[in-house]
Protein backbone atom coordinates (compact mmCIF):
# COMPACT_ATOMS: atom_id res chain seq x y z
CA UNK A 1 0.00 0.00 0.00
CA UNK A 2 2.87 2.37 0.89
CA UNK A 3 4.68 1.68 -2.40
CA UNK A 4 1.46 2.31 -4.32
CA UNK A 5 1.06 5.67 -2.55
CA UNK A 6 4.65 6.61 -3.37
CA UNK A 7 4.22 5.76 -7.02
CA UNK A 8 0.97 7.74 -7.13
CA UNK A 9 2.73 10.72 -5.50
CA UNK A 10 5.49 10.66 -8.10
CA UNK A 11 3.04 10.42 -10.99
CA UNK A 12 0.90 13.19 -9.51
CA UNK A 13 3.91 15.43 -9.11
CA UNK A 14 5.01 14.88 -12.69
CA UNK A 15 1.43 15.44 -13.91
CA UNK A 16 1.22 18.71 -12.01
CA UNK A 17 4.55 19.89 -13.42
CA UNK A 18 3.44 18.89 -16.91
CA UNK A 19 0.19 20.82 -16.47
CA UNK A 20 2.11 23.90 -15.33
CA UNK A 21 4.47 23.70 -18.30
CA UNK A 22 1.67 23.09 -20.82
CA UNK A 23 -0.42 25.92 -19.38
CA UNK A 24 2.56 28.23 -19.42
CA UNK A 25 3.27 27.21 -23.01
CA UNK A 26 -0.28 28.04 -24.10
CA UNK A 27 -0.23 31.33 -22.21
CA UNK A 28 3.15 32.25 -23.66
CA UNK A 29 1.99 31.37 -27.16
CA UNK A 30 -1.04 33.61 -26.78
CA UNK A 31 1.04 36.49 -25.39
CA UNK A 32 3.63 36.14 -28.15
CA UNK A 33 0.86 36.17 -30.76
CA UNK A 34 -0.49 39.36 -29.25
CA UNK A 35 3.01 40.82 -29.22
CA UNK A 36 3.46 40.01 -32.89
CA UNK A 37 0.17 41.72 -33.73
CA UNK A 38 1.14 44.75 -31.67
CA UNK A 39 4.54 44.77 -33.30
CA UNK A 40 2.94 44.69 -36.76
CA UNK A 41 0.72 47.63 -35.83
CA UNK A 42 3.76 49.49 -34.53
CA UNK A 43 5.61 48.72 -37.76
CA UNK A 44 2.61 50.01 -39.78
CA UNK A 45 2.74 53.26 -37.85
CA UNK A 46 6.45 53.67 -38.55
CA UNK A 47 5.93 52.79 -42.22
CA UNK A 48 3.15 55.39 -42.37
CA UNK A 49 5.45 58.10 -40.93
CA UNK A 50 8.18 57.10 -43.39
CA UNK A 51 5.78 57.30 -46.34
CA UNK A 52 4.64 60.74 -45.15
CA UNK A 53 8.22 61.90 -45.01
CA UNK A 54 8.96 60.54 -48.50
CA UNK A 55 5.81 62.20 -49.94
CA UNK A 56 6.71 65.58 -48.44
CA UNK A 57 10.32 65.22 -49.60
CA UNK A 58 9.28 64.43 -53.18
CA UNK A 59 7.01 67.50 -53.35
CA UNK A 60 9.71 69.74 -51.85
CA UNK A 61 12.28 68.44 -54.33
CA UNK A 62 9.86 69.00 -57.21
CA UNK A 63 9.30 72.62 -56.10
CA UNK A 64 13.07 73.18 -55.73
CA UNK A 65 13.70 71.73 -59.19
CA UNK A 66 10.98 73.98 -60.65
CA UNK A 67 12.66 77.12 -59.33
CA UNK A 68 16.07 76.01 -60.46
CA UNK A 69 14.74 75.40 -63.98
CA UNK A 70 12.93 78.73 -64.16
CA UNK A 71 15.99 80.69 -63.08
CA UNK A 72 18.59 78.79 -65.12
CA UNK A 73 16.71 77.17 -67.98
CA UNK A 74 18.69 73.99 -67.34
CA UNK A 75 16.39 70.96 -67.84
CA UNK A 76 18.43 68.89 -65.41
CA UNK A 77 16.76 70.77 -62.57
CA UNK A 78 13.46 69.11 -63.59
CA UNK A 79 14.68 65.61 -62.68
CA UNK A 80 13.19 65.84 -59.11
CA UNK A 81 9.91 67.02 -60.67
CA UNK A 82 9.78 64.06 -63.05
CA UNK A 83 10.64 61.70 -60.20
CA UNK A 84 7.85 63.19 -58.06
CA UNK A 85 5.30 62.79 -60.84
CA UNK A 86 6.27 59.15 -61.21
CA UNK A 87 6.42 58.14 -57.51
CA UNK A 88 4.30 60.49 -55.38
CA UNK A 89 0.98 58.87 -56.27
CA UNK A 90 2.36 55.44 -55.29
CA UNK A 91 3.33 56.80 -51.86
CA UNK A 92 -0.12 58.34 -51.39
CA UNK A 93 -1.71 55.03 -52.37
CA UNK A 94 0.46 53.27 -49.78
CA UNK A 95 -0.67 55.79 -47.15
CA UNK A 96 -4.29 54.99 -48.03
CA UNK A 97 -3.63 51.26 -47.63
CA UNK A 98 -1.92 51.75 -44.26
CA UNK A 99 -4.91 53.75 -42.94
CA UNK A 100 -7.71 51.63 -44.40
CA UNK A 101 -9.17 51.05 -40.91
CA UNK A 102 -8.79 54.69 -39.80
CA UNK A 103 -11.28 56.98 -41.61
CA UNK A 104 -9.92 60.15 -40.02
CA UNK A 105 -6.40 59.61 -41.34
CA UNK A 106 -7.78 58.59 -44.74
CA UNK A 107 -9.63 61.91 -45.06
CA UNK A 108 -6.32 63.66 -44.39
CA UNK A 109 -4.65 61.58 -47.09
CA UNK A 110 -7.41 62.54 -49.53
CA UNK A 111 -6.75 66.17 -48.64
CA UNK A 112 -3.02 65.67 -49.20
CA UNK A 113 -3.68 64.11 -52.60
CA UNK A 114 -5.79 67.10 -53.63
CA UNK A 115 -3.13 69.57 -52.46
CA UNK A 116 -0.44 67.53 -54.23
CA UNK A 117 -2.38 67.67 -57.48
CA UNK A 118 -2.84 71.43 -57.13
CA UNK A 119 0.86 71.95 -56.44
CA UNK A 120 1.98 69.65 -59.24
CA UNK A 121 -0.46 71.43 -61.58
CA UNK A 122 1.04 74.78 -60.62
CA UNK A 123 4.56 73.44 -61.27
CA UNK A 124 3.49 71.94 -64.60
CA UNK A 125 1.87 75.25 -65.61
CA UNK A 126 5.01 77.28 -64.90
CA UNK A 127 7.14 74.82 -66.86
CA UNK A 128 4.74 74.99 -69.77
CA UNK A 129 4.82 78.84 -69.73
CA UNK A 130 8.62 78.81 -69.69
CA UNK A 131 8.83 76.34 -72.54
CA UNK A 132 6.28 78.41 -74.52
CA UNK A 133 8.60 81.41 -74.37
CA UNK A 134 6.93 83.25 -71.45
CA UNK A 135 9.51 82.96 -68.69
CA UNK A 136 8.40 86.17 -67.03
CA UNK A 137 4.84 84.88 -66.71
CA UNK A 138 6.17 81.62 -65.27
CA UNK A 139 8.29 83.46 -62.72
CA UNK A 140 5.36 85.74 -61.84
CA UNK A 141 3.22 82.70 -61.16
CA UNK A 142 5.93 81.30 -58.88
CA UNK A 143 6.27 84.61 -57.04
CA UNK A 144 2.54 84.78 -56.44
CA UNK A 145 1.19 83.45 -53.17
CA UNK A 146 -0.78 80.69 -54.86
CA UNK A 147 1.98 78.04 -54.87
CA UNK A 148 3.29 79.14 -51.47
CA UNK A 149 -0.11 78.85 -49.79
CA UNK A 150 -0.67 75.44 -51.36
CA UNK A 151 2.69 74.18 -50.10
CA UNK A 152 2.12 75.62 -46.61
CA UNK A 153 -1.30 73.99 -46.49
CA UNK A 154 0.29 70.69 -47.59
CA UNK A 155 2.89 70.93 -44.80
CA UNK A 156 0.22 71.75 -42.20
CA UNK A 157 -1.73 68.62 -43.14
CA UNK A 158 1.49 66.57 -43.03
CA UNK A 159 2.37 67.94 -39.57
CA UNK A 160 -1.15 67.24 -38.26
CA UNK A 161 -1.11 63.68 -39.54
CA UNK A 162 2.41 63.09 -38.18
CA UNK A 163 1.37 64.31 -34.72
CA UNK A 164 -1.66 62.03 -34.72
CA UNK A 165 0.41 59.07 -35.92
CA UNK A 166 3.19 59.79 -33.38
CA UNK A 167 0.61 59.75 -30.59
CA UNK A 168 -0.75 56.47 -31.94
CA UNK A 169 2.79 55.10 -32.08
CA UNK A 170 3.35 55.96 -28.41
CA UNK A 171 0.14 54.19 -27.43
CA UNK A 172 1.01 51.11 -29.47
CA UNK A 173 4.57 51.00 -28.10
CA UNK A 174 3.32 51.19 -24.52
CA UNK A 175 0.85 48.41 -25.30
CA UNK A 176 3.63 46.27 -26.82
CA UNK A 177 5.91 46.86 -23.81
CA UNK A 178 3.16 45.82 -21.39
CA UNK A 179 2.62 42.62 -23.36
CA UNK A 180 6.34 41.83 -23.18
CA UNK A 181 6.32 42.37 -19.44
CA UNK A 182 3.35 40.07 -19.00
CA UNK A 183 5.01 37.38 -21.10
CA UNK A 184 8.24 37.59 -19.10
CA UNK A 185 6.33 37.50 -15.83
CA UNK A 186 4.38 34.41 -16.89
CA UNK A 187 7.58 32.64 -17.99
CA UNK A 188 9.33 33.47 -14.72
CA UNK A 189 6.37 32.36 -12.65
CA UNK A 190 6.05 29.07 -14.50
CA UNK A 191 9.82 28.52 -14.30
CA UNK A 192 9.87 29.14 -10.55
CA UNK A 193 6.94 26.76 -10.00
CA UNK A 194 8.47 24.12 -12.26
CA UNK A 195 11.87 24.46 -10.58
CA UNK A 196 10.35 24.18 -7.14
CA UNK A 197 8.40 21.11 -8.20
CA UNK A 198 11.45 19.52 -9.80
CA UNK A 199 13.52 20.15 -6.67
CA UNK A 200 10.88 18.48 -4.52
CA UNK A 201 10.60 15.54 -6.91
CA UNK A 202 14.38 15.23 -7.20
CA UNK A 203 14.74 15.26 -3.42
CA UNK A 204 12.06 12.64 -3.07
CA UNK A 205 13.52 10.41 -5.80
CA UNK A 206 17.11 10.74 -4.54
CA UNK A 207 16.01 9.88 -1.01
CA UNK A 208 14.25 6.76 -2.27
CA UNK A 209 17.30 5.81 -4.36
CA UNK A 210 19.58 6.27 -1.37
CA UNK A 211 17.42 4.00 0.75
CA UNK A 212 17.42 1.31 -1.93
CA UNK A 213 21.19 1.57 -2.53
CA UNK A 214 21.86 0.74 1.10
CA UNK A 215 20.41 -2.72 0.50
CA UNK A 216 22.04 -3.45 -2.89
CA UNK A 217 25.50 -5.04 -2.92
CA UNK A 218 26.25 -4.13 -6.57
CA UNK A 219 25.37 -0.48 -6.00
CA UNK A 220 27.59 -0.35 -2.87
CA UNK A 221 30.52 -1.80 -4.87
CA UNK A 222 30.14 0.78 -7.65
CA UNK A 223 29.74 3.57 -5.11
CA UNK A 224 33.03 2.57 -3.46
CA UNK A 225 34.74 2.53 -6.85
CA UNK A 226 33.57 6.08 -7.67
CA UNK A 227 34.37 7.32 -4.15
CA UNK A 228 37.99 6.16 -4.36
CA UNK A 229 38.37 7.52 -7.88
CA UNK A 230 37.04 10.96 -6.95
CA UNK A 231 39.12 11.01 -3.76
CA UNK A 232 42.37 10.22 -5.64
CA UNK A 233 41.74 12.43 -8.68
CA UNK A 234 44.48 14.85 -9.68
CA UNK A 235 45.23 16.13 -13.14
CA UNK A 236 44.93 13.03 -15.27
CA UNK A 237 43.19 9.82 -14.18
CA UNK A 238 43.27 6.31 -15.59
CA UNK A 239 41.25 3.50 -13.95
CA UNK A 240 41.95 -0.19 -14.62
CA UNK A 241 40.58 -3.47 -13.39
CA UNK A 242 42.63 -5.92 -11.31
CA UNK A 243 44.33 -7.30 -14.45
CA UNK A 244 45.49 -3.90 -15.73
CA UNK A 245 42.80 -3.49 -18.41
CA UNK A 246 41.70 0.14 -18.79
CA UNK A 247 38.10 0.99 -17.97
CA UNK A 248 38.22 4.79 -17.71
CA UNK A 249 40.27 7.82 -18.86
CA UNK A 250 39.44 11.42 -18.06
CA UNK A 251 39.96 14.16 -20.68
CA UNK A 252 43.32 15.25 -19.23
CA UNK A 253 44.62 11.69 -19.49
CA UNK A 254 43.39 11.55 -23.09
CA UNK A 255 45.36 14.72 -23.89
CA UNK A 256 48.59 13.55 -22.22
CA UNK A 257 48.54 10.03 -23.68
CA UNK A 258 47.10 10.98 -27.07
CA UNK A 259 44.57 8.11 -26.85
CA UNK A 260 40.82 8.71 -26.58
CA UNK A 261 38.80 6.93 -23.91
CA UNK A 262 36.75 4.79 -26.29
CA UNK A 263 39.75 3.26 -28.03
CA UNK A 264 41.63 2.83 -24.73
CA UNK A 265 38.95 0.79 -22.97
CA UNK A 266 39.90 -2.85 -22.62
CA UNK A 267 43.55 -2.29 -23.57
CA UNK A 268 46.44 -3.05 -21.24
CA UNK A 269 47.77 -0.08 -19.29
CA UNK A 270 51.30 -0.51 -20.73
CA UNK A 271 49.97 0.08 -24.26
CA UNK A 272 48.33 3.39 -23.42
CA UNK A 273 50.66 4.56 -20.65
CA UNK A 274 54.26 3.73 -21.77
CA UNK A 275 56.80 5.33 -19.40
CA UNK A 276 60.59 5.52 -19.57
CA UNK A 277 63.55 6.79 -17.57
CA UNK A 278 64.33 10.31 -18.80
CA UNK A 279 68.09 9.89 -18.29
CA UNK A 280 68.70 6.35 -19.57
CA UNK A 281 65.72 5.81 -21.88
CA UNK A 282 65.05 2.44 -20.23
CA UNK A 283 61.46 1.25 -19.75
CA UNK A 284 60.11 1.95 -16.25
CA UNK A 285 57.92 -0.57 -14.45
CA UNK A 286 54.30 0.50 -14.72
CA UNK A 287 52.90 1.61 -11.33
CA UNK A 288 49.63 -0.23 -11.98
CA UNK A 289 51.54 -3.51 -12.12
CA UNK A 290 53.24 -2.69 -8.83
CA UNK A 291 49.94 -1.89 -7.15
CA UNK A 292 48.43 -5.18 -8.32
CA UNK A 293 51.44 -7.14 -7.06
CA UNK A 294 51.98 -5.23 -3.78
CA UNK A 295 48.44 -4.14 -2.99
CA UNK A 296 49.41 -0.69 -1.79
CA UNK A 297 49.80 2.89 -3.02
CA UNK A 298 52.97 3.42 -5.08
CA UNK A 299 54.57 6.46 -6.70
CA UNK A 300 56.54 6.89 -9.90
CA UNK A 301 60.33 7.11 -9.82
CA UNK A 302 62.00 10.47 -10.43
CA UNK A 303 62.93 11.47 -14.01
CA UNK A 304 60.08 9.48 -15.54
CA UNK A 305 58.62 10.51 -18.87
CA UNK A 306 55.42 9.48 -20.66
CA UNK A 307 55.58 8.76 -24.38
CA UNK A 308 52.71 10.45 -26.18
CA UNK A 309 51.06 8.56 -29.05
CA UNK A 310 52.69 11.11 -31.42
CA UNK A 311 56.12 10.08 -30.18
CA UNK A 312 57.25 13.01 -28.00
CA UNK A 313 58.05 12.62 -24.30
CA UNK A 314 56.30 14.39 -21.40
CA UNK A 315 57.89 14.53 -17.92
CA UNK A 316 55.33 13.37 -15.36
CA UNK A 317 54.79 12.61 -11.72
CA UNK A 318 52.19 10.06 -10.68
CA UNK A 319 50.80 7.80 -8.03
CA UNK A 320 48.67 4.66 -8.19
CA UNK A 321 46.24 3.44 -5.55
CA UNK A 322 44.25 0.20 -5.22
CA UNK A 323 40.46 0.15 -5.45
CA UNK A 324 38.89 -2.33 -3.02
CA UNK A 325 35.38 -3.57 -2.36
CA UNK A 326 33.74 -3.62 1.07
CA UNK A 327 35.39 -6.98 1.78
CA UNK A 328 38.89 -5.65 1.09
CA UNK A 329 39.35 -7.43 -2.22
CA UNK A 330 41.32 -5.62 -4.93
CA UNK A 331 38.94 -4.82 -7.81
CA UNK A 332 40.95 -2.22 -9.72
CA UNK A 333 43.64 0.48 -9.72
CA UNK A 334 43.35 4.25 -10.07
CA UNK A 335 46.37 6.00 -11.62
CA UNK A 336 46.73 9.75 -11.09
CA UNK A 337 49.49 11.68 -12.91
CA UNK A 338 50.30 15.19 -14.07
CA UNK A 339 52.54 17.02 -16.52
CA UNK A 340 55.53 18.58 -14.72
CA UNK A 341 57.10 20.28 -17.75
CA UNK A 342 56.66 23.75 -16.24
CA UNK A 343 58.12 22.60 -12.93
CA UNK A 344 61.16 21.22 -14.75
CA UNK A 345 61.61 24.55 -16.52
CA UNK A 346 61.37 26.39 -13.20
CA UNK A 347 64.00 24.09 -11.73
CA UNK A 348 66.26 24.68 -14.75
CA UNK A 349 65.87 28.44 -14.34
CA UNK A 350 66.70 28.12 -10.65
CA UNK A 351 69.83 26.13 -11.46
CA UNK A 352 70.87 28.71 -14.04
CA UNK A 353 70.33 31.49 -11.49
CA UNK A 354 72.54 29.66 -9.02
CA UNK A 355 75.21 29.19 -11.71
CA UNK A 356 75.02 32.89 -12.57
CA UNK A 357 75.40 33.80 -8.90
CA UNK A 358 78.44 31.52 -8.64
CA UNK A 359 79.87 32.97 -11.85
CA UNK A 360 79.33 36.48 -10.49
CA UNK A 361 81.20 35.65 -7.29
CA UNK A 362 84.01 34.01 -9.27
CA UNK A 363 84.25 36.93 -11.72
CA UNK A 364 84.39 39.40 -8.84
CA UNK A 365 87.23 37.41 -7.27
CA UNK A 366 89.12 37.21 -10.57
CA UNK A 367 88.59 40.92 -11.21
CA UNK A 368 89.93 41.73 -7.77
CA UNK A 369 93.05 39.63 -8.34
CA UNK A 370 93.90 40.94 -11.81
CA UNK A 371 93.18 44.63 -11.19
CA UNK A 372 96.67 45.47 -9.86
CA UNK A 373 98.55 43.52 -12.58
CA UNK A 374 96.46 45.33 -15.20
CA UNK A 375 97.57 48.69 -13.83
CA UNK A 376 101.18 47.56 -13.93
CA UNK A 377 100.87 46.39 -17.54
CA UNK A 378 99.23 49.69 -18.43
CA UNK A 379 102.17 51.61 -16.94
CA UNK A 380 104.65 49.45 -18.86
CA UNK A 381 102.79 50.09 -22.14
CA UNK A 382 102.85 53.82 -21.39
CA UNK A 383 106.61 53.72 -20.79
CA UNK A 384 107.15 51.66 -23.94
CA UNK A 385 105.21 54.18 -26.03
CA UNK A 386 107.27 57.05 -24.56
CA UNK A 387 110.62 55.41 -25.30
CA UNK A 388 112.69 57.15 -27.99
CA UNK A 389 113.49 54.00 -29.96
CA UNK A 390 109.89 52.91 -30.62
CA UNK A 391 108.89 52.97 -34.29
CA UNK A 392 105.49 54.43 -35.38
CA UNK A 393 104.15 50.94 -36.13
CA UNK A 394 105.07 49.77 -32.63
CA UNK A 395 103.57 52.91 -31.06
CA UNK A 396 100.35 52.30 -33.04
CA UNK A 397 100.19 48.67 -31.88
CA UNK A 398 100.92 49.74 -28.29
CA UNK A 399 98.08 52.31 -28.52
CA UNK A 400 95.64 49.60 -29.61
CA UNK A 401 96.87 47.36 -26.81
CA UNK A 402 96.43 50.25 -24.37
CA UNK A 403 92.82 50.75 -25.53
CA UNK A 404 91.99 47.06 -25.14
CA UNK A 405 93.73 46.96 -21.77
CA UNK A 406 91.65 49.93 -20.66
CA UNK A 407 88.52 48.03 -21.75
CA UNK A 408 89.59 45.02 -19.67
CA UNK A 409 90.26 47.29 -16.72
CA UNK A 410 86.87 48.90 -17.25
CA UNK A 411 85.22 45.48 -17.07
CA UNK A 412 87.08 44.54 -13.88
CA UNK A 413 86.11 47.81 -12.22
CA UNK A 414 82.51 47.25 -13.26
CA UNK A 415 82.59 43.80 -11.71
CA UNK A 416 84.00 45.14 -8.46
CA UNK A 417 81.38 47.89 -8.40
CA UNK A 418 83.91 50.71 -7.76
CA UNK A 419 84.00 52.34 -11.23
CA UNK A 420 81.52 55.09 -11.89
CA UNK A 421 83.11 57.69 -14.18
CA UNK A 422 83.45 55.43 -17.25
CA UNK A 423 79.88 54.24 -16.87
CA UNK A 424 78.66 57.71 -17.75
CA UNK A 425 77.07 57.83 -21.19
CA UNK A 426 78.56 60.13 -23.83
CA UNK A 427 78.35 60.71 -27.56
CA UNK A 428 79.76 57.76 -29.48
CA UNK A 429 80.56 57.54 -33.21
CA UNK A 430 79.71 53.98 -34.13
CA UNK A 431 81.81 53.67 -37.31
CA UNK A 432 85.23 54.45 -35.70
CA UNK A 433 84.32 52.12 -32.81
CA UNK A 434 83.61 49.24 -35.25
CA UNK A 435 86.81 49.94 -37.19
CA UNK A 436 88.87 49.80 -33.97
CA UNK A 437 87.39 46.35 -33.21
CA UNK A 438 88.25 45.14 -36.72
CA UNK A 439 91.83 46.33 -36.28
CA UNK A 440 92.02 44.34 -33.09
CA UNK A 441 90.97 41.16 -34.94
CA UNK A 442 93.00 41.90 -38.08
CA UNK A 443 95.55 39.15 -37.43
CA UNK A 444 92.88 36.53 -36.79
CA UNK A 445 91.01 37.63 -39.92
CA UNK A 446 94.16 37.45 -42.00
CA UNK A 447 95.11 34.01 -40.68
CA UNK A 448 91.77 32.59 -41.93
CA UNK A 449 91.79 34.79 -45.06
CA UNK A 450 88.35 36.13 -44.12
CA UNK A 451 87.01 38.92 -46.31
CA UNK A 452 85.34 41.75 -44.39
CA UNK A 453 82.80 43.89 -46.26
CA UNK A 454 81.87 47.23 -44.72
CA UNK A 455 78.83 49.24 -45.70
CA UNK A 456 78.55 52.17 -43.30
CA UNK A 457 75.85 54.71 -44.06
CA UNK A 458 75.99 58.21 -42.64
CA UNK A 459 74.79 57.83 -39.01
CA UNK A 460 74.49 60.42 -36.25
CA UNK A 461 76.39 59.94 -32.98
CA UNK A 462 74.55 58.05 -30.28
CA UNK A 463 74.44 58.28 -26.51
CA UNK A 464 76.13 55.28 -24.86
CA UNK A 465 79.01 53.83 -22.86
CA UNK A 466 81.89 53.36 -25.34
CA UNK A 467 83.53 50.45 -23.51
CA UNK A 468 80.31 48.46 -23.35
CA UNK A 469 79.40 49.14 -26.99
CA UNK A 470 82.87 48.07 -28.03
CA UNK A 471 82.43 44.87 -26.04
CA UNK A 472 79.16 44.19 -27.93
CA UNK A 473 80.77 44.58 -31.35
CA UNK A 474 83.82 42.61 -30.24
CA UNK A 475 81.68 39.67 -29.02
CA UNK A 476 79.71 39.49 -32.27
CA UNK A 477 82.78 39.87 -34.53
CA UNK A 478 84.63 37.22 -32.51
CA UNK A 479 81.69 34.80 -32.87
CA UNK A 480 81.52 35.49 -36.62
CA UNK A 481 85.27 34.85 -37.01
CA UNK A 482 84.93 31.55 -35.14
CA UNK A 483 81.87 30.56 -37.24
CA UNK A 484 83.08 31.15 -40.79
CA UNK A 485 85.40 28.79 -42.58
CA UNK A 486 88.75 29.85 -44.13
CA UNK A 487 88.20 32.17 -47.13
CA UNK A 488 84.82 33.05 -45.69
CA UNK A 489 83.10 36.42 -45.55
CA UNK A 490 81.81 38.76 -42.84
CA UNK A 491 79.70 41.80 -43.66
CA UNK A 492 79.08 44.78 -41.37
CA UNK A 493 76.66 47.53 -42.28
CA UNK A 494 74.97 50.42 -40.51
CA UNK A 495 72.05 52.63 -41.35
CA UNK A 496 70.15 55.44 -39.69
CA UNK A 497 66.40 55.20 -39.12
CA UNK A 498 64.45 58.38 -38.43
CA UNK A 499 61.74 58.54 -35.78
CA UNK A 500 60.14 61.04 -33.39
CA UNK A 501 62.80 60.50 -30.70
CA UNK A 502 65.88 61.62 -32.59
CA UNK A 503 66.42 58.55 -34.76
CA UNK A 504 67.86 55.08 -34.33
CA UNK A 505 70.96 53.29 -35.61
CA UNK A 506 70.80 49.78 -36.96
CA UNK A 507 73.93 47.63 -37.02
CA UNK A 508 73.85 44.35 -38.98
CA UNK A 509 76.60 41.72 -38.70
CA UNK A 510 76.33 38.85 -41.21
CA UNK A 511 78.52 35.83 -41.85
CA UNK A 512 78.45 32.89 -44.26
CA UNK A 513 79.08 30.25 -41.61
CA UNK A 514 76.84 27.31 -40.73
CA UNK A 515 74.22 29.61 -39.19
CA UNK A 516 72.12 29.06 -36.08
CA UNK A 517 69.98 25.93 -36.00
CA UNK A 518 66.23 26.60 -35.57
CA UNK A 519 66.14 24.66 -32.30
CA UNK A 520 68.91 26.90 -30.87
CA UNK A 521 67.53 30.34 -31.79
CA UNK A 522 65.14 30.54 -28.85
CA UNK A 523 68.00 29.87 -26.40
CA UNK A 524 70.92 31.61 -28.10
CA UNK A 525 70.87 34.54 -25.62
CA UNK A 526 70.46 32.37 -22.49
CA UNK A 527 73.36 32.33 -20.00
CA UNK A 528 75.68 29.28 -20.25
CA UNK A 529 74.11 28.12 -23.52
CA UNK A 530 76.75 27.61 -26.20
CA UNK A 531 77.19 25.73 -29.45
CA UNK A 532 80.99 26.01 -29.33
CA UNK A 533 81.29 22.98 -27.03
CA UNK A 534 84.52 23.10 -25.03
CA UNK A 535 85.73 26.52 -26.33
CA UNK A 536 82.60 28.49 -25.41
CA UNK A 537 81.40 29.78 -22.04
CA UNK A 538 77.83 30.60 -23.05
CA UNK A 539 78.08 34.12 -21.56
CA UNK A 540 79.16 36.27 -24.54
CA UNK A 541 75.77 36.68 -26.23
CA UNK A 542 73.99 36.89 -22.89
CA UNK A 543 76.25 39.80 -21.83
CA UNK A 544 75.81 41.36 -25.28
CA UNK A 545 72.01 41.30 -24.97
CA UNK A 546 72.18 42.72 -21.43
CA UNK A 547 74.36 45.65 -22.58
CA UNK A 548 72.12 46.44 -25.58
CA UNK A 549 68.97 46.37 -23.46
CA UNK A 550 70.61 48.68 -20.90
CA UNK A 551 71.14 51.11 -23.79
CA UNK A 552 67.44 50.89 -24.70
CA UNK A 553 68.03 48.77 -27.81
CA UNK A 554 67.22 45.31 -29.13
CA UNK A 555 69.14 42.44 -30.73
CA UNK A 556 67.73 39.67 -32.94
CA UNK A 557 69.23 36.73 -34.77
CA UNK A 558 68.09 35.02 -37.96
CA UNK A 559 69.39 32.29 -40.19
CA UNK A 560 68.02 30.83 -43.46
CA UNK A 561 66.36 27.44 -43.11
CA UNK A 562 67.82 26.07 -46.32
CA UNK A 563 69.61 22.78 -46.84
CA UNK A 564 72.97 24.28 -47.83
CA UNK A 565 76.04 23.76 -45.70
CA UNK A 566 76.76 27.51 -45.42
CA UNK A 567 73.55 29.18 -44.38
CA UNK A 568 75.01 32.05 -42.39
CA UNK A 569 73.81 33.97 -39.35
CA UNK A 570 72.59 37.56 -39.19
CA UNK A 571 72.59 39.60 -35.97
CA UNK A 572 70.63 42.87 -36.08
CA UNK A 573 71.20 45.47 -33.37
CA UNK A 574 68.83 48.41 -33.07
CA UNK A 575 69.98 51.28 -30.82
CA UNK A 576 68.38 54.69 -30.12
CA UNK A 577 70.46 57.79 -30.79
CA UNK A 578 68.74 59.65 -27.93
CA UNK A 579 67.20 57.14 -25.49
CA UNK A 580 64.48 58.29 -23.10
CA UNK A 581 66.90 57.62 -20.25
CA UNK A 582 70.65 57.17 -19.97
CA UNK A 583 72.06 53.62 -20.20
CA UNK A 584 71.91 51.79 -16.90
CA UNK A 585 75.14 50.65 -15.24
CA UNK A 586 75.54 46.90 -14.68
CA UNK A 587 74.26 45.54 -11.38
CA UNK A 588 77.61 44.82 -9.68
CA UNK A 589 77.92 44.37 -5.92
CA UNK A 590 80.94 45.91 -4.16
CA UNK A 591 83.45 43.42 -2.78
Amino acid sequence: MQNTFKRFSVFAGFALLLAVLVGNGLLTRREIGAQLESQERLAETRDFLLELEKTESLLKDAETGQRGFLYTGDARYLEPYHLARKEIDAHLDQLMRLTKERPREQSSIVELRALEQVKMGEIEQTIALYNAGHPDDARALVLSSYGLLTMEHFRQVIDRVEQEEAALESVRFAEYRNMVRRTIASIYLASVLATFGLVLLAYYILREMSLREKHAYAIREREEWFRTTLTSIGDAVIVTDQSGRISFLNPVAEALTGVDADSAKGRNISQVFPIFDELTGATVENPVTKVVSEGKVVGLANHSVLKHSDGYLIPIEDSAAPIRDDKGNLIGVVLVFRDVTNERKSQDLLRKSEKLAAAARLSATVAHEINNPLEAVGNLIYLAKASSGASPEIVKSLSIAEQELERVAHITRQTLGFYRESNEARRVELQPLIESVLRLYSNKLSSKNIRVEQDFAQCPPMLGVPGELKQVVSNLVSNAVDAVSPNGKIRLRTQAVENHNGGRIQLVIEDDGPGVAPEHRARIFEPFFTTKKEIGTGLGLWVTKEIIERHGGTITVSSPDGNGSAQGATFVIDLPCNPDREPEPPLAQPI
